[in-house]
Order: C-alpha cells, then structure tokens, then sequence
C-alpha cells in the first residue's frame, strides 16, 4: 500500500526530532511519551507489503519537537499536559483537567506541610498561630539569598521586604485579605516589581497599574492556591475550552512582549513588566495561569483578561516588524539608520540581538 505523501510514521517523528536537536529519542522513549498520552497515538492504515501500516495524526510531528523542548524544564507529566494542551495540541480535555488539579492539590499539600514543619521549629501551633508561622516564614522567604531566592527587583528595608512576603503568602497561598495600609501595598507592589507600571507608559498607552494599591488584597478571590484549585474543579468543559486561548495568550505571547520591550528600552523591567520575561520558560506557570483566567471569569474579571489577551494577539504585527529586521542586507540596515541618532541605532542592535537569541520567539529558549 501506498503511502500519501503527508501522512507520519514513526520515522518522520524520529527525524523531526532529531532536526529540532534531539537526536538521542528513541523509539522506546516515543512509545513512553504515547502511553502518558503526551504524543497522540497511531491508528492503522492498512498493510505496506505484510507489515501493518501505523500512521500518525496530522501535527504529531510537531507535538513531539515541543514535548521534548518543554521536558528540558521538567518531566512532569501533569504539568507537560496542561502546557502542551494550552499550546493548541489534541490532549483529552479530561485528562488535562486531571492532571491541572494534581499539580494545585500537590501544591496546596506542600504548602502545608512546608508550614506545619515550620510551626514544629518555631514551636508553635500552626491552628492556633498562623499569622505567627507565616511570619517566620515571611521573614526566611525575604532574607533567603542565592540562585534560588526570589528576585529584589526594587530596592526596599529588610524589614518592608519581610512585611511584605507575609502578606503575599497571606494572599496567594492562603486565600486571606490581610488588613494593610496604602504604604504597605506599594512597598509589595515594589517588592513584586510592578511600581513602574503606574508611571512608565508604553507607546501612547496610560500607564497600566492604577487604582489603589490594597486593591491587590481582592486577589485572594481568584489568584491563590484554594481559589484557583476550586476554579478548576467547578469550571465546566466549555469554560476550560474559552480559557484555553486567553491562557495562551498570557503564558506565550506576555513574556514575548516583555522581552520585546526589554529589547526596545535597553531596560529589563521597563513599566513593571521585567517579571513577566520568563513565564514562558517555568512550565509550570501554565497551569497557574489556566486557573487565573477560569477564576478571572468567577470573580468577574474576565473582560480585564479578554482585553489584556486581545491586545497581545493584536500586538504580534509589532513583532512581526521586528522580524523583519534581519531580513535586510546590511548595507540596507545602515542606510536606513544612517538618518538616525545612536539611541534608535542602540535599540536596532539590541532588537537584533533578541532576535538571534530567540528572545522574542514564545516558549522555553535554549540556554546561551
């Protein structure tokens, strides 16, 4: 029997795979990545002489190239469903939804005990003494130093800084509204990153972070761990289905946009939005993101996230022209900024640069 010329077999997976750098998968390993249903399964077309003729779906080629990208970042196979399910690939929803409250519930589980044990050290009775332990744990959080400590974008006191983790995880892990002053959430919005959002605009843009700043507080409705975890659980399938796009938009195309601007500013965190550069490279954000824009929709709050996804998907020309830089010659390149000051030929090389890195390509980037 014939074989059409776009149909896959296994060997065509094997070859896109090692094309895109991964020249060590085998073909145990592809039937490993089919039984967690992170590959789509062959169905048989028929005979090819004697032999039995399996055949791929359409794309499975391309399905494989990003598994493999995604699991030099983590071999979870809840997380890499959920991640490959955003990215537009065939995964069963149910499945997907599955494995999206495994990884909260695992979560939530450590949480708990990270903050049992904590109270076991202090000497305290975690029922009785939260706000005690959250403390302690506050305070470790903020001084903790090294690779794995979390990023001091602005300058604060140790003291504001430990104050500040205490009502984050007040917020996020435990679903509280802490009682904090105006002064106390803008030292957490410079802890997280985002004060220059309420003056630094992009483009023609007002500056995107307004209203008061304990507004944040409300976010225990919808963006910590019990609220996002019951967000998955009670959303309905056609829910998960108009969250899928919004999710992408925000997990793929933020961070682009991020590092794009990053690119075109010559600063990092340039309106507050440096922290979101590297949300496309930690798998794991998809599944918080998926549970952001289900408990968005529950706390009324899905027209800000249609609108923030819709400007994203309206934003991709911008990178588009971008793009095109590196299709010119470059004595064409030189003409065209031969008019210019060194401030749009310092933004060019630094756009030009994001663009051999891979900087403004979504998802995981390779290392450099």
């Amino acid at each position: 029997m014939a074989v059409e010329t776009h149909a896959l077999q296994r060997d065509d997976l094997l070859r896109a795979a090692t094309s895109a750098g991964f020249s060590t998968t085998t073909e145990r390993q592809l039937e490993d990545y089919r039984r967690d249903g992170l590959v789509p399964r062959p169905v048989r077309a028929g005979n090819d002489g004697r032999s039995p003729l399996w055949i791929y779906p359409a794309g499975s080629d391309q399905q494989l190239v990003h598994l493999l990208r995604w699991r030099k970042h983590t071999t979870d196979k809840d997380v890499l469903r959920v991640v490959l399910w955003i990215e537009g690939f065939p995964l069963a929803l149910d499945t997907v939804r599955a494995s999206a409250a495994t990884v909260l519930k695992r979560l939530v589980n450590e949480l708990e005990e990270g903050l049992q044990a904590l109270a076991a050290d202090q000497g305290l009775d975690l029922a009785v003494e939260q706000d005690a332990v959250v403390s302690a744990a506050a305070t470790t959080l903020a001084a903790k130093r090294g690779e794995n400590a979390p990023p001091r974008p602005i300058r604060v006191t140790a003291s504001q800084r430990a104050a500040a983790f205490g009502h984050l995880l007040q917020i996020f892990a435990l679903g509280e509204r802490p009682d904090m002053s105006e002064e106390e959430a803008q030292t957490i919005e410079k802890v997280l990153g985002v004060s220059p959002g309420r003056r630094q605009r992009v483009g023609d843009a007002d500056p995107w972070l307004t209203g008061p700043a304990t507004a944040l507080a409300g976010a225990a409705d919808f963006v910590s761990l019990p609220r996002m975890a019951e967000a998955l659980a009670c959303a309905t399938d056609t829910e998960w289905e108009e969250a899928r796009s919004p999710a992408a938009n925000l997990f793929l195309l933020l961070p682009v946009f991020s590092r794009a601007l990053a690119a075109m500013t010559g600063k990092e965190n340039y309106a507050g939005l440096g922290g979101y550069a590297a949300l496309d490279n930690e798998p794991m954000m998809a599944v918080f993101v998926i549970a952001f824009v289900l408990g968005a929709r529950r706390a009324d709050w899905m027209s800000n996230v249609e609108e923030l996804s819709n400007s994203l998907e309206s934003g991709t020309a911008v990178l588009d022209e971008m793009r095109q830089v590196l299709e010119l010659q470059q004595h064409e390149l030189d003409h065209n900024l031969a008019s210019h000051g060194p401030e749009m030929r310092d933004c060019t090389q630094r756009i030009i640069k994001a663009l051999l890195d891979s900087e403004l390509e979504p998802g995981p980037r390779p290392a450099h």
